[in-house]
């Protein structure tokens, strides 16, 4: 009979770590959400129980990408619901990445739509994912025909309205005419957002203050009151944050400060 001790011993073939240290460091990467030096740290807690020592946080990195690479290259569900979401990463060095996700209609209708909620990782699939020298319109729309004959068409396509896949969906919608393209509605949100804020004058000092602020609190005895830090890019996908500290600060009283001083 099995104690409960051996089952750490049962070693994956063609690894020297078993399949239950594996399982439990990349579940505690994916489900809650723990660094990978983190979950090193965690299996030193438990040494005297693991006979094969503990793994280091690149033994975890390794299986994670395993994971990955499986998730990519496994053959998925040809559908006729499916829903894209695609995107272009930001460039580094001469290279982007464009990546398709999906999530199929049924899934909305009987997992999201009832709950009021919206997307979680969970909810979508990744469809692919393209390491690319040219966005150039013509070289998406022929990604995104390639993947059509692989999982089938889709129903609807959400991106932005970059230059490329823009025109790369477009291309694509002559052929498929019935795609639907939907503006991604965080970047339209962030988009009227930027309208209304950049000729704000107020939003506009308001911004380098922080800035200033989270500076000369950072190495102080009050860095708990720093502002968040801002984003170079995508500025006014995370302007919530900003205002809500701000609002918190303002409503804070101020005998309440002097008494974390203290």
């Amino acid at each position: 009979m099995e104690t409960s001790g051996q089952a750490f011993y049962q070693t994956a073939k063609g690894h020297y770590y078993s399949v239950e240290i594996i399982q439990i460091a990349v579940q505690q990467v994916i489900n809650c959400g723990t660094s990978l030096r983190g979950v090193e740290k965690t299996f030193e807690l438990y040494v005297d129980f693991c006979e094969q020592g503990t793994p280091s946080f690149s033994s975890i990195r390794k299986w994670l990408g395993r994971i990955g690479l499986y998730e990519l290259n496994r053959e998925k569900e040809y559908r006729s619901d499916w829903i894209f979401i695609v995107d272009l990463t930001v460039e580094l060095g001469t290279e982007k990445a464009l990546v398709v996700l999906g999530v199929s209609q049924q899934l909305l209708e009987e997992q999201v739509f009832p709950l009021k909620r919206g997307l979680r990782h969970q909810d979508v699939e990744l469809l692919a994912l393209e390491i690319m020298c040219s966005t150039k319109g013509e070289i998406i729309e022929q990604k995104l025909s390639e993947l059509t004959k692989k999982v089938g068409r889709p129903i609807q396509i959400i991106a932005d309205h970059g230059s490329d896949i823009q025109k790369g969906i477009k291309l694509y919608q002559e052929n498929y005419s019935e795609v639907i393209y939907t503006y991604d509605v965080t970047n339209a949100m962030a988009l009227l957002l930027k309208h209304e804020l950049v000729a704000d004058e107020k939003y506009q000092s308001f911004t380098p203050q922080c800035t200033r602020c989270r500076q000369q609190l950072q190495q102080t005895e009050l860095s708990f009151l720093s502002p968040p830090s801002q984003r170079s890019q995508c500025r006014y996908f995370n302007i919530e944050r900003l205002i809500d500290w701000a609002t918190k600060i303002l409503e804070s009283p101020v005998d309440t400060m002097s008494n974390f001083l203290h």
